[in-house]
């Protein structure tokens, strides 16, 4: 196997990793928080939005790629009727908070390879990411006419949303990894 090839299957693994576990939180988002949907696919808390986070911080542009296509998946039924905004939404899904990664490696608060993430530089992107999201979301929503758009009242629920989602998901692997880590190496 060529190095190329051995690199496109990897970036093609990881792709379809990444879009299955966005399509996977999706749903589960829905059976758990349907009750807060503060309109259609705005959500109070959005359990994906963590795992926007994760898989772009550790796949990089294979993760984005999978989530845009995870987007593209789950809003399939109208992508026909309504392709070019579906398009643009999967983009900004996806590639959103890879475009802040790379704007927070440039400023110095992420490093490259993550050795250095600290709580207060991952809080940081989160925030950034959280509020970028909902204001590129709820202007696409906006200049396609989608979902009856009030974005100066429906960006606030999807900024919280994708904060509260991202630090749910973000904590709960920092606790499954600690638990993991005192079950393999139990204190004596």
């Amino acid at each position: 196997m060529t190095r190329w090839s051995s690199l496109a299957l990897q970036w093609a693994l990881m792709t379809a990793v990444s879009t299955l576990l966005f399509v996977g939180f999706f749903n589960l988002n829905g059976l758990l928080f349907a009750q807060f949907e503060h309109v259609e696919r705005i959500n109070w808390v959005f359990l994906p939005a963590g795992f926007r986070v994760l898989l772009v911080l550790t796949m990089d542009v294979p993760a984005a790629l999978g989530i845009a296509l995870a987007t593209l998946w789950i809003n399939r039924e109208v992508l026909a009727e309504q392709w070019l905004p579906m398009v643009c939404i999967g983009l900004a899904s996806g590639f959103g908070p890879w475009l802040v990664k790379l704007w927070m490696q440039w400023r110095g608060v992420l490093h490259r390879d993550l050795l250095h993430l600290s709580s207060t530089s991952l809080l940081q992107y989160v925030l950034v990411y959280a509020a970028v999201n909902a204001v590129v979301h709820q202007v696409l929503f906006w200049w396609f006419a989608l979902h009856d758009s009030q974005p100066w009242l429906d960006v606030w629920p999807m900024f919280f949303g994708d904060l509260a989602g991202a630090l749910i998901v973000l904590y709960t692997v920092k606790l499954g990894l600690a638990w993991v880590k005192n079950r393999l190496h139990p204190k004596d």
